[in-house]
């Protein structure tokens, strides 16, 4: 059977006009992938349906009470659309337009990176670039089973980053995904509610409470004064400890006085505001307060 055109022109032809459109500032001619599209290869470039095994071949990798951080290569991420795409590839129309193309669909999936996690949370999705590094930490510790609620912050700087992915691979393991690299990420216990607390020495009666700021010299109201605590004790009645309120409050008093955080006689509302304890936080710091790293990343534990 005779062709009714020429093969060869006709190739020629297909690859001029896509090139074409390729090439134009035009972006209604560019391609669209659809939204179903774009989302799952940007679920598969954020690592979910990823092989938990793939991700850490062997356990010693991550010994329980650990944590692992790490970044993303965007080369192997576009590797990967590439290899998903690839299914879709049944003749050299398909490779042309996935040879031509290329650029778009990666702008597309990273644009719908970002937008993921919003739209599994109903929540609107503030962009501001796309293609940016991407990090992130695999962390196996009690810690994720005994707080489900436990909240990840990560910042650069003073600025907080954005969070790409935060799941648990199992009941004790989290796997959490930023968009950029991170000098600070912590760690903070889910905070309900408010509660009155003591730091209490098991094998002691002695107990300690962090004292804080009621507006006074240079402490801010309910800021916390690294270093100052008040001493107590617990009065035995009966099986259970008691604690000496009238002493606690004086030494609350005493402290206060000495670091000029207080004018006079402690009253009422400042003892509460001593005893309320908010959420934990642990912070892992990867530089210091100059943008140096750590000679070894160190954590911080303080309360909010």
């Amino acid at each position: 059977m005779k062709s009714w055109g020429n093969r060869k022109s006709l190739h020629e032809s297909v690859v001029k006009n896509m090139r074409d459109i390729s090439a134009s500032n035009k972006e209604e001619n560019k391609p669209m992938l659809p939204d179903n599209l774009a989302e799952w290869l940007a679920q598969l470039t954020l690592l979910y349906g990823v092989p938990t095994e793939y991700l850490i071949p062997d356990p010693r990798l991550l010994p329980s009470e650990s944590i692992r951080f790490f970044f993303l290569d965007r080369n192997w991420l576009d590797r990967l659309v590439d290899g998903a795409l690839s299914v879709g590839v049944l003749s050299t129309k398909e490779a042309v337009f996935s040879e031509t193309f290329f650029e778009q669909i990666y702008s597309q999936v990273d644009l719908a990176q970002l937008k993921l996690r919003s739209t599994l949370r109903n929540e609107s999705a503030n962009i501001a670039t796309t293609g940016g590094t991407i990090s992130g930490f695999i962390f196996r510790s009690q810690v994720v089973s005994g707080w489900p609620g436990l909240e990840i912050n990560a910042y650069k700087g003073a600025t907080p980053l954005k969070i790409l992915r935060m799941d648990r691979l199992s009941p004790g393991v989290l796997l959490c995904l930023f968009y950029d690299m991170p000098d600070q990420v912590d760690f903070s216990e889910p905070a309900e509610g408010l509660h009155f607390g003591i730091t209490r020495d098991i094998k002691s009666p002695d107990f300690a409470v962090s004292l804080r700021g009621l507006g006074y010299g240079n402490y801010a109201a309910g800021q916390q004064i690294i270093g100052a605590e008040a001493k107590g004790q617990l009065r035995k009645n009966g099986a259970e400890g008691v604690v000496d309120i009238a002493g606690l409050a004086a030494s609350m008093q005493q402290e206060l006085n000495a670091i000029k955080a207080l004018e006079g006689e402690l009253r009422p509302g400042g003892f509460a505001i001593q005893l309320t304890q908010g959420a934990g936080r642990q912070s892992y710091r990867i530089k210091d307060e100059k943008g140096k790293h750590y000679p070894t990343c160190t954590f911080t534990i303080n309360s909010l």
